[in-house]
C-alpha cells in the first residue's frame, strides 16, 4: 500500500486507540472560501490533502478549519462543510455542544455538509466500533448507527480496494454512474438508518450488503456520507500522491464527488 495509508490510517477511531496526528491549518477566516474543510486534532494528514485537491479540482476555494471555527460565536461563512477521514472520537470531543448545534443549523438552514469515513460515522445519532457504543456525543444529523468496521472487507487496521454496487441509479448524485464502483476502504463505516427515516442509501457494500453510500435532508440543507475513501485516487497523482503500483479503483471516483457536491447545494 502507499506509503501514505501508514499515516493516513492514523484514521485512527477513538482517541484511547491510537495516538492522535495533528497537522498545523489555519483556522483563520477566509470569506472567499466555499468549502470548510476540517483540519483539527483527529483529521488524518492524507485524507486532508486529498479531499483538498479533490474539492479544487472541481473549481471550489477550500478553507483549512479547526475546531474553534464551530465553537466560537462568529457563523460558518461557507457553502459546505466537509469532515474527512479520521477519528470521529476526537472530532466529537474538541468540538463543543454549541459548536454541534452550530453545524445542525448550518445546515438546517440550507448548508451542505459532506462526510467521509470518520466525517461520516461523525454523523450518525450512534457510532458503534467493533461492536461497542462509543461514549461521544455525535452530530445526531444521521437517524441511526454508523457501524464498522466491516471485517468481512477488512479488519481493523487493514485496508483494501473495496466494490461498492450502485443500488439507486435515478437519484442525481448516481445517475450517471456504472453499476459498480472500486472505492479504497479502511475501516470505515456502514450506515443503519432507523426505521421510517427518510434516507436514501445509494449504494452497497459488495460483501456483505450493507449500505455504504447515503443521501438524506436535513432542513432546508442536504447531506452525504461515504464510508469509503474516493478522495484518493490509485491510478493518478492528482489527489496529491503518487499513483499506487498495488491498488486499482478502475477509474475515479471524483465525478461521483462532484455529483454528490452539486446534489448537496441544490445545483443538480
Amino acid at each position: 500500500m502507499r506509503e501514505i495509508c501508514a499515516r493516513w490510517l492514523s484514521c485512527q477511531v477513538c482517541a484511547f486507540l491510537l495516538p492522535l496526528l495533528v497537522i498545523n491549518c489555519q483556522g483563520v477566516e477566509d470569506n472567499s472560501a466555499r468549502v470548510a474543510l476540517y483540519c483539527d486534532r483527529g483529521a488524518d494528514e492524507g485524507c486532508i490533502k486529498a479531499t483538498q485537491n479533490m474539492f479544487e479540482w472541481m473549481g471550489y476555494s477550500v478553507q483549512l478549519v479547526k475546531a474553534d471555527y464551530f465553537n466560537s460565536a462568529h457563523p460558518c461563512d461557507c457553502s459546505i462543510l466537509c469532515f474527512p477521514g479520521g477519528d470521529m472520537y476526537q472530532y466529537a470531543q474538541d468540538i463543543s455542544q454549541d459548536g454541534k448545534e452550530k453545524i445542525r443549523s448550518f445546515i438546517r438552514n440550507g448548508g451542505a455538509y459532506i462526510g467521509i469515513c470518520g466525517g461520516s460515522y461523525f454523523t450518525a445519532s450512534d457510532v458503534i466500533w467493533q461492536g461497542t457504543r462509543l461514549p461521544m456525543n455525535p452530530l445526531g444529523l444521521f437517524p441511526g448507527e454508523a457501524r464498522g468496521p466491516v471485517d468481512a472487507i477488512a479488519p481493523y487496521p487493514q485496508c483494501t480496494m473495496c466494490r461498492i454496487n450502485i443500488v439507486n441509479s435515478t437519484h442525481p448524485i448516481t445517475q450517471s454512474e456504472t453499476d459498480t464502483t472500486w472505492i479504497l476502504y479502511c475501516y470505515g463505516p456502514m450506515f443503519s438508518p432507523d426505521d421510517g427515516a427518510d434516507i436514501v442509501i445509494l449504494g452497497q457494500y459488495d460483501i456483505g450488503g450493507q449500505p455504504a453510500v447515503a443521501a438524506f435532508e436535513y432542513g432546508l440543507g442536504r447531506v452525504f456520507i461515504i464510508g469509503a475513501h474516493p478522495e484518493f485516487e490509485e491510478d493518478r497523482d492528482r489527489d496529491g500522491f503518487p499513483a499506487d503500483d498495488g491498488y486499482d479503483d478502475m477509474g475515479s471516483d471524483w465525478d461521483l464527488m462532484k455529483n454528490a457536491v452539486l446534489w448537496c447545494l441544490g445545483e443538480h
